[in-house]
């Protein structure tokens, strides 16, 4: 379901805390253990260091992931996702193909003259 409202209005300094990235995918294999479809994805973010998200990108083939650049969330505290950690979020849209009950996403891919870390705003 599409949100029609938008959310609340927040300042530009709230917004200034949100720390996002580009990250190079480097795999991103199903991971088990999570209660929907979801993908292990390694992230590459140059001079920050690597982090692992978990995210519900089960129905992209994990060969239109890797090598691509995406935009990630890295301040955020982890998330305990079934057995794994997600140590980032990366943004995404709602996949039209997502069944009920489920978030599928189609993650927001950069432009490949960006760099690994970074800063998006």
């Amino acid at each position: 379901m599409t949100e029609v409202e938008p959310k609340p209005t927040i300042t530009f300094g709230k917004f200034q805390n949100v720390d996002m990235r580009v990250a190079l995918v480097r795999s991103a294999p199903i991971a088990p253990g999570t209660n929907a479809p979801s993908r292990l994805v390694a992230l590459d973010l140059g001079p920050l260091g690597r982090r692992q998200s978990v995210a519900q990108f089960a129905l992209v083939d994990e060969s239109d992931l890797v090598g691509k650049f995406v935009v990630a969330c890295i301040n955020l505290a982890p998330r305990q996702i079934g057995e794994h950690l997600s140590e980032a979020l990366v943004l995404g849209v709602p996949h039209p193909d997502s069944p009920d009950g489920q978030a599928q996403a189609l993650p927001l891919f950069v432009s490949d003259l960006a760099t690994p870390g970074d800063r998006v705003f």
